[in-house]
């Protein structure tokens, strides 16, 4: 069984919030080890603010490189079978020739960052000729103003936005856009087959 999407507890836990939504996207609740959703908190919530606070600035790249990598350790432990990649600047876009829409039709869930008011990640599940689906953790009772996102309120278990990809691809820092290639950081994260696992 699979449970519901999370939103995020905090103003600064979308880093975590959305990766652990790409776990349970991809896989039953009864697959899902406990240290894996422990681990998940305690690395990826690592920026510091001005005043020295860890957690109050987010998540940084680093910690979501870091976090892919972790994961493909746990495949290759034999743990889970999951496999993760890091792509960044031109890598990131969606369309024609897009590694990102290539891997939204082999099943993949995408941790992105975007600008929601400053940096952001949110969940990719799908790509749809209207749109790409996708899961905001951070909710909101009014509607995010931005021509042609559309709300979604009853797919609890894969998005809660149809998001254009004309919006996404935006070099701007308009709501949902990933902004200027040096910002644009994006970890693609597959279920594998589980014949595909091996121990180191």
């Amino acid at each position: 069984m699979k449970s519901p999407l999370r939103y995020q507890a905090t103003q600064f836990d979308c880093g975590p919030t959305t990766i652990t939504n790409a776990i349970m996207y991809l896989f039953e609740r009864e697959e899902i080890p406990p240290d894996l959703v422990r681990h998940i908190g305690q690395c990826t919530l690592d920026s510091y603010d001005r005043e020295g606070y860890c957690g109050k600035y987010g998540t940084s790249g680093a910690a979501i490189r870091y976090f892919g990598s972790w994961l493909n350790e746990l495949r290759y432990a034999g743990l889970l079978p999951i496999r993760s990649s890091y792509l960044e600047q031109e890598e990131v876009f969606f369309g024609p020739g897009s590694e990102l829409s290539q891997a939204l039709r082999d099943g993949a869930a995408i941790v992105l960052h975007v600008f929601c008011e400053g940096g952001h990640y949110i969940l990719v599940t799908g790509e749809r000729k209207e749109g790409i689906l996708a899961f905001d953790p951070y909710y909101r009772k009014d509607e995010v103003s931005r021509e042609g996102v559309i709300r979604v309120n009853d797919q609890p278990f894969s998005h809660n936005r149809i998001i254009p990809g004309t919006v996404l691809n935006d070099a701007g820092r308009e709501y949902y856009s990933m902004g200027e290639s040096v910002t644009r950081e994006a970890l693609v994260i597959k279920r594998d087959n589980t014949d595909e696992m091996y121990v180191i």
